[in-house]
C-alpha cells in the first residue's frame, strides 16, 4: 500500500498545476511535523499567495508529515479557522485512513493525500484552513492551517 500512495503522490506532484506550498503554519498543539505541501491547483503558490480553490471543482491536498503518535483508527476534519469558532467543510469523509496508511505510526514519515470537492454552497471568500488529524484514544493530534481563497 505504502508503495502505491507513493507512486500516486509522485503523479500527482507531476501534474501542471500542482504547486509546493510554503505558506502553511502548525498549529501550537501540534504533535507532528509536516513537510512538502502540494496543492493541486494552485498556480499562486509560487507567488507565496493563498490557493484560489473553485466552487464545483476538485482539488487534491498532498503533503508528507511525521507524527509523534500512533493511531490505529484515526480521524480528520478540515475546518474553516474563525476568531470564535472552527466551521468543519462539510462532507469530509472523518475516515484518515481513506487518505494515508493506517495504522499511523509513530516518528516515521507518511505520505497523506486528500481529494476534496469544493461545493456551489461553500461561500466565496478567504478562509484560513485548518487540517487535523487527531488519534482517537489519546487526542494527540497533528494540526497546521494554510490560506485559501474560494472564488
Amino acid at each position: 500500500m505504502a508503495v502505491l500512495e507513493f507512486i500516486l503522490v509522485a503523479l500527482m506532484l507531476a501534474s501542471v498545476n500542482t504547486e509546493r506550498v510554503r505558506n502553511y503554519r502548525m498549529c501550537p498543539d501540534s504533535d507532528c511535523l509536516i513537510y512538502d505541501m502540494f496543492i493541486d491547483p494552485c498556480p499562486e503558490a509560487l507567488y507565496n499567495k493563498a490557493c484560489g480553490w473553485s466552487r464545483n471543482s476538485n482539488t487534491t491536498v498532498a503533503f508528507i508529515y511525521n507524527p509523534e503518535f500512533g493511531a490505529y483508527s484515526p480521524k480528520t476534519q478540515l475546518y474553516s479557522e474563525t476568531f470564535l469558532v472552527d466551521w468543519p467543510f462539510l462532507n469530509i469523509d472523518t475516515n484518515a485512513c481513506l487518505y494515508t496508511n493506517c495504522p499511523v505510526q509513530k516518528d516515521t514519515e507518511q505520505y497523506w493525500l486528500f481529494n476534496l470537492f469544493v461545493p456551489e454552497y461553500y461561500e466565496t471568500t478567504y478562509h484560513i484552513v485548518k487540517f487535523v488529524l487527531t488519534d482517537t484514544i489519546s487526542n494527540q493530534q497533528c494540526c497546521f492551517t494554510f490560506d485559501i481563497n474560494i472564488v
